[in-house]
């Protein structure tokens, strides 16, 4: 189901690996500050610029993509490239640990983040290119948020994307999902377990959406 080129993408999660094993025992061999940044490079600074790369030729649009063997889709390169952190997730939640270090480096993947954002040490964040995030938001434990949704039809496998937006002084409760298209509105405080579906904004009645064909992506 994946083109040539998805495919060779779908091996960046073992060379960024093997480059940052080699990384690390260049650190081993000789521990200092260029090494150590080397290090840093490999791990934390290498795949976000292959992404905004790789997205300067083939940009993200967003809405549902078909998944086919004869034509490339930038969101599987871009799943495949994020693959790493998704693997190995203590290594974005040491980012969480000092203060404004996650949202920079959310920046850096292309995402528009504000100042003074609260992250959680354990939660996910999945496509860590198409956040939207105002200032002063808090993220409570084990939130989730997703700007993509998979499903499978009878030609193969379709996504839908579309970003996250999350206004200025929210509050998002423990264990809450947010699909892609979700909107939580600025002071918003959303409870714990909430499930913000996809193309919903939160705090107004759930209308159906008037594309039907997105309507079919929703999480619950």
């Amino acid at each position: 189901m994946m083109s040539p080129v998805n495919r060779l993408f779908s091996y960046f999660p073992l060379l960024i690996t093997i480059a940052a094993i080699s990384a690390l025992g260049v650190f081993a061999a000789w521990p200092n500050g260029w090494s150590g940044a080397l290090v840093a490079f490999v791990i934390y600074l290498l795949p976000p610029m292959v992404l905004r790369i790789m997205l300067r030729w083939a940009p993200l649009k967003p809405g549902i993509i078909a998944i086919s063997h004869r034509r490339f889709c930038s969101w599987l390169a871009s799943h495949h490239i994020q693959a790493f952190y998704d693997a190995l997730p203590y290594l974005e939640s040491l980012l969480r640990v000092i203060p404004g270090f996650y949202s920079m480096w959310l920046r850096m993947w292309g995402s528009r983040v504000g100042y003074g954002v609260e992250w959680a040490v354990r939660m996910d964040v999945l496509d860590r290119e198409m956040m939207e995030i105002g200032n002063r938001v808090v993220f409570a434990r084990e939130v989730e948020l997703s700007a993509h949704v998979r499903q499978k039809v009878e030609t193969g496998l379709r996504v839908l994307v579309r970003p996250v937006r999350v206004g200025a002084y929210a509050f998002i409760g423990a264990g809450s999902r947010m699909g892609p298209g979700a909107v939580v509105p600025a002071d918003a405080n959303v409870p714990a377990l909430t499930v913000v579906d996809v193309n919903e904004t939160y705090g107004q009645p759930k209308r159906h959406h008037p594309d039907r064909v997105e309507a079919e992506f929703a999480l619950v």
